[in-house]
């Protein structure tokens, strides 16, 4: 079975060379104090979350916070987001699928979630996308985001926060997937047991980005959609990582999947005049 959208977003992800690292240091090219980036999975079970001392020490080292999206929002930017989350026009998942389909789906949600009819009535309201989201967080239970660990830290630390791009632009990239894609897709991944999440945070614990690489490049997507969810990303915030490493010492915080390969962050910060060394 081939790695699900839902699985890639996780990751932030894709096309992933030979490092078998996740903390870097960035220095060179004038910097006065060393920066960091880190690549991390969005969704960790509780069980097996763990922030290593290389980040908190790291951590303490910088000044600013940088993730791809400042989870500090205001109360307008989360209803913003909130309504992105939701299908038009008061639409739920039977208006825009068969009703075979629908069906599929909301079984799947009573049977093997045990949720009530009013919590399906309300998720059924959600993008496939997102719909798939709740799906697979109720699947893994109890669960960390290494998002909001940090963010805690940074807090905890005095460190201001910053975002490398809006929670909007992140949505919308998500919501331009026609929505019979969107669908398939979580179709299909209702009939695995969450191997593939699995199988995907035993390789990040390991830190085996080739297979983590693998697994990526499994995804079902259209090179139009690779191309902007990750190749121009990347090139779009190189600019500011720039600006923001020469200002003051920052720590990165983005998924896995931006860090390596041709178009990686790392060889963009290497191209751009850098050095990028990995941490233990």
């Amino acid at each position: 079975m081939k790695t699900k959208l839902s699985l890639l977003i996780l990751l932030t992800f894709v096309s992933i060379g030979s490092q078998a690292q996740l903390l870097y240091k960035i220095e060179g090219k004038g910097l006065q104090k060393p920066s960091y980036i880190y690549g991390t999975i969005h969704i960790m079970p509780k069980k097996q979350f763990v922030i290593s001392e290389s980040i908190t020490t790291a951590l303490k080292e910088c000044e600013t916070l940088v993730m791809e999206v400042d989870i500090n929002m205001d109360l307008k930017t989360q209803i913003d987001a909130a309504q992105r989350s939701l299908l038009p026009d008061g639409k739920t998942i039977a208006d825009i699928t068969s009703a075979e389909n629908a069906q599929k789906i909301r079984q799947f949600c009573m049977d093997s979630l045990h949720w009530k009819e009013s919590k399906y009535t309300r998720m059924s309201r959600l993008t496939p996308f997102f719909l798939t989201s709740v799906i697979l967080q109720d699947l893994i239970g109890k669960s960390k985001s290494f998002e909001v660990e940090l963010n805690k830290l940074a807090e905890k630390n005095k460190m201001t926060t910053l975002g490398l791009e809006t929670i909007q632009l992140q949505m919308d990239l998500v919501n331009d997937v026609p929505y019979d894609e969107q669908i398939k897709l979580l179709l299909e991944g209702l009939t695995t047991n969450n191997s593939e999440y699995n199988n995907m945070v035993d390789c990040y614990l390991k830190k085996d980005i080739n297979k983590l690489g693998e697994l990526m490049n499994d995804a079902e997507l259209s090179p139009e959609f690779y191309s902007n969810f990750l190749v121009k990303r990347n090139q779009n915030w190189l600019p500011l990582i720039s600006k923001l490493t020469q200002e003051k010492s920052i720590f990165i915080a983005v998924g896995a999947g931006h860090l390596p390969g041709e178009q990686g962050v790392l060889k963009l910060l290497q191209g751009a005049g850098y050095t990028v060394t990995p941490i233990n």
